[in-house]
């Protein structure tokens, strides 16, 4: 009868190896990038709406403030600390009305209807500021050097891409940054409506000062739009719409 073989010791210790292999291994950082990138893409599409979002609300805001500035200051266009001597009796106020309001202008000057323009100056009073009292008007627009501003006005440089505000006789300012807003667009329709003057219950405080005739008051008012796009992504546009009723009404004397 023969004898098994017999084993060798070291032989009987050997235990096959456990591990992964080369096709698993593989599988596995196939499935590591796909998950990788499709966070990177989550990830990726958060910080692009995010940085939109920031450009929106950054070129919503610079829209609104410059929308107010232009407002605030349109409505103070023909203000003059004595406007009552437009239609009060100039003989009752000889020494006090020294003549009409030298405020009124307005370019363009739009009697009635309606007009589109891209640029607009007008003058008001500066004079009664500070706290002084109203009547205390020097009765002239300032032209000097270092007076200048009575005479102001907005409009539109297409070139630049800016709205620009004029703060003396012809010193125009940037308004809007270049750098982050592009002003696509800036119109401005100046509407006009003349309506009577009523009469007091005793006499007729509506007498013109030259001719004696009736008296009618121009109502105005100024509708602007603003279209403006970020500089850095021009994908990112907005636009605003504003109507601005001017608070200082002109007079104009109707002579037969």
């Amino acid at each position: 009868m023969n004898a098994s073989p017999r084993r060798h010791p070291a032989a009987a210790r050997l235990v096959p190896a456990r591990g992964i292999s080369i096709v698993e291994l593989m599988v596995g950082i196939t499935i590591s990038l796909f998950i990788l990138a499709g966070a990177s893409l989550v990830l990726t599409t958060q910080l692009d709406s995010n940085r939109r979002l920031l450009l929106e609300a950054q070129v919503q805001q610079d829209l609104r403030t410059t929308a107010d500035m232009i407002s605030r200051d349109v409505r103070r266009a023909g203000y003059w600390g004595k406007a009552y001597c437009q239609v009060w009796p100039a003989s009752e106020n000889a020494a006090e009305c020294p003549g009409p309001n030298p405020y009124t202008l307005m370019t363009p000057n739009v009697a009635a209807g309606a007009q589109v323009v891209s640029e607009i100056r007008y003058r008001r009073s500066t004079d009664a500021e500070g706290g002084a009292d109203i009547n205390r008007d020097d009765d002239g627009v300032d032209l000097d050097d270092d007076r200048p501003r009575e005479l102001v006005g907005f409009k539109f440089n297409a070139g630049a891409g800016t709205i620009e505000y004029m703060v003396g006789d012809g010193n125009w300012q940037t308004l809007t940054d270049p750098a982050v807003l592009e002003i696509r667009q800036f119109t401005m329709t100046i509407n006009s409506q003349a309506l009577p003057a009523p009469c007091a219950a005793v006499g007729c405080q509506a007498l013109g000062p030259a001719c004696g005739g009736p008296i009618s008051v121009h109502s105005r008012e100024l509708t602007f739009t603003i279209v403006a796009r970020a500089v850095h992504d021009p994908s990112v546009e907005r636009s605003l719409r504003e109507n601005v009723r001017l608070r200082n009404s002109v007079p104009v004397e109707q002579c037969p």
